[in-house]
């Protein structure tokens, strides 16, 4: 099938920092465990799994074939995942001030967590960025089935998504809110990991000018 040890471990690594960041769907996570208990907020996260199912599915139809026919889209898709991760790294390291996990709530006040949890992970950009461009990135060349893989490691990330935010469910729980309603807390978590992000972000465009050197038949100056 071509899956690469590497390429599972960077996508791996990427996915676990990505997801552990606070984002939409942990302070909704958080804000429910507040207002409505844990069990109420482990329905939300598996909603949340549901919904990144489908926007994964439904993008792994759309670039796997791209990724078949062109020699070029592997490599572009690297470097698209290269300035999507440099720019929430960013994003992360220059935020002024946390969300509030109360306000992150208001959804599910009307809905059943579960849908309020699938809501979220449909609309959740870091969805859209995860299976659009990161997770190809990390695929192998020459692929025989493109879209297989993509469904295979796309997988990964939403189940260390389950695992990840449970654990965030847990702790918040366990803390009853004291952590998150310091902003410095959640601050410092949001600075330590846009700073790996960017690491990544830098790791993934050497691949993907390595990716097009090698189309050119260029040699890479670091080789």
């Amino acid at each position: 099938m071509g899956v690469s040890v590497s390429g599972l471990v960077g996508l791996i690594i990427t996915s676990s920092i990505l997801i552990a960041v606070p984002g939409p769907s942990i302070m909704l996570f958080i804000g429910q465990v507040i207002m409505k208990g844990r069990s109420h907020a482990l329905r939300g996260v598996i909603g949340n799994a549901i919904g990144m199912l489908s926007i994964a599915i439904l993008l792994s139809f759309g670039l796997g074939p791209l990724i078949l026919k062109s020699d070029f889209a592997l490599p572009a898709i690297r470097m698209l995942g290269a300035v999507a991760l440099l720019l929430i790294g960013i994003g992360y390291l220059v935020a002024s001030k946390a969300a509030s996990p109360a306000a992150t709530d208001r959804p599910a006040k009307r809905k059943s967590p579960l849908t309020a949890g699938v809501i979220v992970g449909i609309t959740n950009p870091k969805a859209l960025i995860m299976f659009g461009t990161i997770v190809p990135s990390f695929l192998s060349g020459n692929l025989a089935s493109p879209t297989n893989v993509l469904i295979m490691y796309s997988m990964i990330p939403i189940l260390l998504g389950i695992a990840i935010d449970s654990v965030w469910v847990v702790v918040a729980h366990s803390l009853s809110s004291r952590l998150f309603s310091n902003a410095d807390s959640v601050r410092i978590v949001n600075r330590i990991g846009g700073g790996l992000i960017i690491l990544m972000a830098l790791m993934l465009a050497r691949e993907a000018v390595s990716g097009f050197l090698s189309i050119n038949r260029w040699p890479a100056p670091w080789a």
